[in-house]
């Protein structure tokens, strides 16, 4: 795969990411995701152009081995993604400018007709250097761009997420689940 980036570069993201996931993965790697966005290694190539109907992915590394991907996003005022699932895996993600909000859910309940209820968790704003990370079955939240710029994250998860689940409220303490699939800007 070829970015928008020197080799160098490249290497000098991917090196500290793969050694964190190597080691305990999310532990150290949500140290790592701050070091690199301190250091400037989250450079604006990486991410795709503001998209007008929705958050812009970008694949910018598939690890050979399927340990773990990195996606960086682009987010335009008001785009968000709703409560949803990280299909199981596990992830961090870092906010390298702009103004997020991320609320986290707690899975509570599950029934047989598949719909759910959560419990809503810690809502914080999200600036430049806070970093996140999800670890199933704390794998649940919204995550969504309330600034009035467009705001760009780095996230690492700990496989190709292709897909994922959102789910709606529909009454009564209960929600509804939907497959989404997800594809790449760029």
């Amino acid at each position: 795969m070829k970015l928008l980036v020197a080799d160098d570069a490249l290497d000098a993201l991917i090196g500290p990411i793969a050694r964190a996931v190597k080691s305990d993965r999310t532990a150290t790697l949500a140290g790592v995701l701050a070091g690199l966005c301190e250091a400037g290694a989250l450079r604006p190539e990486l991410f795709a152009p503001a998209n007008p109907d929705h958050y812009a992915r970008r694949l910018i590394w598939r690890d050979p081995r399927g340990r773990f991907v990195a996606v960086a996003i682009t987010w335009a005022p008001g785009q968000g993604s709703p409560l949803h699932d990280h299909a199981g895996l596990w992830g961090a993600e870092i906010v390298v400018d702009g103004v997020m909000n991320e609320t986290m859910f707690e899975l509570i309940e599950r029934d047989a007709g598949h719909r759910y209820r959560f419990r809503r968790g810690t809502h914080r704003q999200c600036r430049k250097g806070a970093v996140g990370v999800l670890v199933p079955p704390r794998e649940y939240h919204d995550f969504g761009n309330d600034g009035t710029e467009i705001a760009h994250s780095f996230h690492v998860y700990g496989g190709d997420l292709r897909s994922a689940h959102t789910f709606s409220e529909c009454g009564d303490g209960w929600w509804t689940s939907r497959r989404v699939d997800l594809g790449y800007d760029a």
